[in-house]
């Protein structure tokens, strides 16, 4: 008996000096929520050491809260960096020739804003607001049965690391559970208010603050919008997994490519059998038009699964056209099927 005595005071002892969670950390707030949500991703690469190297993705990302960052999708096999600023603020990021699919480099900064976003091959130096930046390749998929084209473009995706040396990237200890908390609510907020996700290209914008950190919050890693360049992410409301829903559009006339992918309300990619499709796979209607079916059978035209469960998805249009940037296609409002 007073052998069992000591160990429950031993253990008593072991869970009352353990750390109290947030003692030491960063608080969370409005005010630095974006640098909260990039101190979080960037991490999370950084566990894969990319701030030594280039870190190439050779599978598609899988569905469900193992993605690394919010938000992903199979449109594409991702390489990324963490890269330090140069003696000018500068980033040296480039894409060789020879690629045979769709590729970009993406760099944004540790306010979660975006700077530049590049399509195909080119050289590139690029002015950040802060000390690191987290750039991402992006090597396009056509059929998600054959990744050949997008792994044989990895190599030619190059950033210059000479800053790095003698500096390894720390991420800012935020408290995770304030992030947490605030990051729950303001994805709550988005998924309600109906609106497009936006993003920033720096620290001087005239875009609501609120609007930015719900982005930042349901679908962090956008960029603000340049025609025939960019891409523009546009998501729907809430829609109930176990019926059968239908949406029809006229195809977009963006200038590279169209996909739709479904995800949960925490946003991470639904774990089911088909949850994505794009304009290089899905077929059209007679008329030109796309429908694309929502837990409707095998049989159904372009048919995506939830497995019953509720859900929400982003239209995303790459190299987006004047005619999406005005919303004339629509495509986000699903019917159920008679």
């Amino acid at each position: 008996m007073k052998r069992k005595i000591l160990i429950f005071a031993l253990l008593a002892v072991s869970y009352s000096s353990a750390p109290v969670e947030g003692a030491d950390t960063i608080p969370v707030t409005m005010e630095n929520f974006n640098q909260a949500m990039a101190a979080k991703y960037m991490g999370n690469w950084d566990k894969r050491g990319a701030d030594k190297a280039l870190v190439h993705l050779p599978k598609l990302v899988p569905a469900g809260d193992k993605a690394p960052v919010v938000r992903m999708n199979q449109d594409s096999l991702y390489s990324s960096a963490i890269v330090r600023a140069d003696e000018n603020g500068m980033v040296h990021v480039s894409i060789d020739e020879g690629a045979e699919v769709y590729t970009s480099v993406h760099v944004l900064d540790e306010n979660s804003a975006s700077p530049a976003y590049f399509v195909g091959p080119g050289k590139h130096s690029v002015k950040i607001d802060t000390q690191w930046a987290f750039v991402i390749f992006r090597a396009g998929v056509e059929d998600k049965t054959d990744l050949s084209g997008a792994l044989a473009a990895q190599p030619l995706f190059h950033v210059d690391y000479s800053a790095n040396t003698g500096h390894d990237y720390v991420a800012p200890d935020f408290d995770v559970a304030q992030r947490n908390t605030l990051t729950e609510k303001l994805k709550a907020e988005f998924l309600k208010s109906g609106q497009d996700f936006v993003y920033v290209a720096g620290k001087d914008h005239d875009v609501d603050p609120l609007r930015i950190a719900q982005s930042n919050a349901q679908g962090w890693g956008g960029m603000p919008v340049e025609l025939g360049v960019s891409n523009i992410y546009r998501n729907t409301r809430q829609f109930k997994g176990g019926v059968c829903q239908t949406v029809s559009f006229e195809e977009p006339d963006n200038k590279y490519f169209t996909s739709i992918t479904l995800y949960d309300e925490a946003g991470y990619m639904i774990d089911s059998a088909r949850f994505s499709i794009n304009s290089y796979e899905w077929e059209k209607n007679d008329d030109g038009t796309v429908t694309i079916s929502f837990n409707c059978g095998n049989s159904a035209v372009n048919n995506l699964t939830t497995n019953g469960q509720d859900f929400n998805y982003t239209v995303r249009n790459y190299g987006v056209s004047e005619r999406v940037v005005a919303d004339e296609f629509g495509g986000r409002e699903p019917t159920e099927a008679k």
